[in-house]
């Protein structure tokens, strides 16, 4: 699976890490689940437990070296990877 980065955010196919501010100083990275269905009118974002009223991701804090071992599989190859 290809990974994009756009500047500190890193774009897959079902997940985006992009930057949501900053709290007390400190830069707050935020992952947000991306691959919605539609049924009955409805939508739901697939694979998330935290999802607004209308079903779409309201986003996890997480690092980027978690992100990179949990969605891309390893933190250095996949960190130099992405940065091309």
């Amino acid at each position: 699976m290809k990974a994009y980065r756009i500047g500190s955010s890193i774009v897959l196919p079902h997940v985006r890490f992009v930057s949501h501010g900053s709290r007390n100083g400190r830069r707050i990275m935020m992952m947000f689940h991306s691959v919605v269905v539609k049924t009955n009118g409805k939508h739901k974002t697939l694979g998330c437990n935290r999802m607004d009223d209308s079903g779409f991701c309201l986003g996890h804090e997480i690092s980027e070296k978690d992100f990179l071992e949990k969605y891309c599989g390893s933190t250095e190859m996949e960190a130099k990877r992405i940065k091309k």
